[in-house]
This record gives structure tokens, C-alpha cells and sequence, in this order.
């Protein structure tokens, strides 16, 4: 057993250097010239919201979304813009979060867990990612700005077809599950 809590701290280790290396030589570009694509502690998205970065879960492209939305390269210089300031704005705080996160997952491997400051992390842990996600709502409303009423429009039709299929999916695997229950 305590050789398994060893690898696990030792890969946990190794996994936070090799993501602080990355983080100070600087991420990659995204596909196409973007901003880069980052991933922040514990594998969350660390760099811009899901609808515009690469190839995501919905299966658009950043491209593929500008393209529809019709983006022009004045509005990819002032988001790309957006996306520089937000990061610059938010280094320390996403620092900080993630040597919380590194500090509370060494005390939990030790076996050696401190109630209070457990406490005390979670607090601070919470207090750290409201910032963050105030930082995030406000790049998005700043981004949301440079767009013209057709591109808001389009984003909206592209918001509802998205709600429209998550929502079919699942009456559809509902009804799979009814059909199985009747069928058995």
C-alpha cells in the first residue's frame, strides 16, 4: 500500500513540474494562429471558453465557428486582445490556485490531513476560483461586445440548435431505457 501512495505522489510531482516547465516556456498556438490552448491545474481549460478553441466537444473548429459567425480580422486582433489581458490579469490568481491544489493533494497523500487547514485550503480554493470565474464571465461579455447584432444573432441560433440537440438526446436515451424495461 505504501508503495502505491509513493507513485502516486511521485507522479503527482512529476506532473506539476512538467506543467509548471510548460507553463514558463508558454503554451503552443492554437490551430490557425489562435490563442493558445492551454490546460490549467488538474486538466481544466485554463485558456479561452470552449466555443473558441479548437475542435471541442459540439465538433466545431475555432476556424469552423469564426467562419460561420463571420469574424472578421479586426475582431480576431481585439479578442485575441481580450484573451492576452485576461491571461495577464489572471497568472497570479491561477498561480496560486494551483499550488493550493498541489499543497492540498500532498497533505491528502501523506495521510497526514489537518482538519483545519484543510478547512483554510477549501476556503481559500473557493475565494480563488470566484475570482477566476468573475474574470472569465467578464472576458465573455467583453468578447460578446465586438460582435455586430447578426453575429449575436447567429450565435443565439447556434446556442438554441445546441440546447435543441442536447435536449433530444436525452428523450432519446430516456426512451431507450423505457423500451429496454418493457422489452425485458
Amino acid at each position: 500500500m505504501k508503495k502505491n501512495a509513493l507513485l502516486v505522489a511521485a507522479m503527482a510531482a512529476l506532473f506539476t513540474m512538467g506543467s509548471l516547465a510548460a507553463f514558463a516556456q508558454g503554451a503552443p498556438a492554437a490551430p490557425g494562429g489562435g490563442p493558445p490552448a492551454m490546460k490549467g491545474a488538474m486538466g481544466q481549460p485554463a485558456g479561452p471558453p470552449e466555443e473558441f478553441m479548437g475542435k471541442g466537444h459540439s465538433g466545431h473548429s475555432l476556424e469552423g465557428l469564426m467562419r460561420k459567425l463571420g469574424i472578421t480580422d479586426e475582431q480576431k486582433t481585439q479578442i485575441r486582445g481580450l484573451y492576452t489581458s485576461f491571461r495577464d490579469r489572471t497568472r497570479k490568481t491561477r498561480m496560486e490556485l494551483m499550488s493550493l491544489k498541489d499543497e492540498k493533494l500532498t497533505m491528502l497523500l501523506s495521510g497526514k490531513v489537518d482538519q483545519q487547514k484543510l478547512a483554510q485550503m477549501d476556503d481559500q480554493i473557493v475565494k480563488l476560483k470566484t475570482d477566476l470565474m468573475k474574470e472569465r464571465l467578464k472576458l465573455r461579455r467583453d468578447r460578446l461586445g465586438l460582435l455586430t447584432p447578426e453575429q449575436i444573432s447567429k450565435v443565439a441560433d447556434l446556442m438554441a440548435a445546441r440546447a435543441f440537440r442536447s435536449k433530444f438526446g436525452k428523450m432519446h436515451h430516456r426512451w431507450e431505457g423505457r423500451r429496454g424495461h418493457f422489452e425485458g
